[in-house]
């Protein structure tokens, strides 16, 4: 068998930099975020709003996605007692949290005009291409976990279960997001 092109693209060393460039912009805003939600929530019981609840889920997301790349990580190392479905699942909520954080920084920075007369629109486009990084290296370490099952065990890996997950994290994803932009 075969590796996947994106897992190929995401084990070279332009990208392993390219990689690592981008946790030094994401990572300190994801703990920042994780050390902040507390307060968000404690706030969102006095006064709800989806602002507080988008935020905190982007945070948790994250959290989680980072747990699940380094799950992954230590699964390459040991697969023999790894949890090969729980990574994958781990890996596909950071995944499409990153996606969102993409989509949610490429939609302000087009939509909102002030962005475009001044040094945020760099920075934008920045982090749009720090997540995107995390994006592809989240989907090749999917592709790479269920390679090495397929390896390891002669059988492939039933993924409907975390194409099904994807499905239903990217619909509660749209909602909480329209319904941001209606209130």
């Amino acid at each position: 068998m075969r590796r996947q092109m994106i897992d190929r693209m995401a084990d070279t060393l332009g990208f392993r930099i390219l990689l690592f460039a981008s946790g030094l912009m994401v990572l300190p805003g994801l703990a920042l975020g994780l050390l902040v939600s507390p307060f968000f929530l404690a706030g969102f019981i006095m006064a709800p709003d989806a602002a507080g609840l988008v935020f905190v889920s982007l945070a948790l997301g994250g959290g989680i996605g980072i747990i699940g790349w380094m799950r992954a990580r230590w699964g390459a190392r040991t697969p023999e007692r790894h949890n090969v479905g729980l990574t994958l699942a781990m890996l596909a909520i950071g995944t499409v949290t990153a996606l969102a954080m993409t989509g949610i920084v490429a939609y302000s920075a087009i939509t909102d005009l002030s962005w475009r007369w001044s040094g945020a629109l760099l920075v934008a486009a920045m982090l749009v291409v720090a997540h995107g990084a995390w994006v592809v290296v989240g989907i090749a370490w999917i592709e790479r976990l269920m390679f090495s099952y397929a390896v390891r065990t002669g059988r492939t890996f039933d993924a409907i279960p975390v194409a099904l997950l994807l499905v239903a994290l990217g619909l509660v994803l749209a909602v909480v997001l329209a319904s941001a932009t209606l209130i």
